[in-house]
């Protein structure tokens, strides 16, 4: 939930951080960002589900690492 959450807020977000990762495989694939509107339609499209994937998924991924350390850093304190 907190990966689609950032998503969501990374096309309302005055910042660039929140789309940092589907930036980053942006950067990478097409290599300017500017370049995106070159591409054809049906590219842009496939594209743009690419990266809400990959938004997702690296936002997704950086939660569940947040919560099993603070998981683990509460069972140690408790013990």
């Amino acid at each position: 939930m907190f990966g689609i959450a950032m998503t969501l807020w990374s096309w309302f977000a005055p910042w660039a951080w929140p789309a940092a990762p589907a930036l980053g495989v942006m950067r990478l694939m097409i290599g300017s960002p500017t370049n995106f509107a070159d591409l054809p339609y049906a590219t842009r499209a496939a594209f743009f589900v690419v990266l809400i994937v990959v938004n997702v998924a690296a936002w997704a991924i950086a939660a569940l690492v947040v919560w099993i350390t603070v998981r683990r850093l509460t069972a140690a304190a408790a013990r």
